[in-house]
């Protein structure tokens, strides 16, 4: 089942971006978008991270997140 927009999740493993961690596992963010297709969703995701600063990320699958 799709979680709906604007709910909150949480990383459910270490999210990579290039050779670096983007969000660690455990990092809380906003689901600010779904994009359902025939074969999966994927979420567009808002994190913020312990630093403060929000880190958008595109094409979060659902193993990706899990629901708050």
């Amino acid at each position: 089942m799709a979680l709906p927009a604007l709910s909150t999740v949480q990383s459910t493993r270490d999210i990579h971006y290039g050779g670096t961690t983007a969000v660690p596992t455990g990092v809380s963010g906003r689901i600010v978008n779904v994009q359902t297709g025939w074969a999966a969703t994927t979420y567009t995701v808002e994190f913020t991270p312990d630093s403060g600063a929000p880190l958008t990320l595109v094409g979060i699958s659902e193993s990706d997140v899990q629901a708050c």
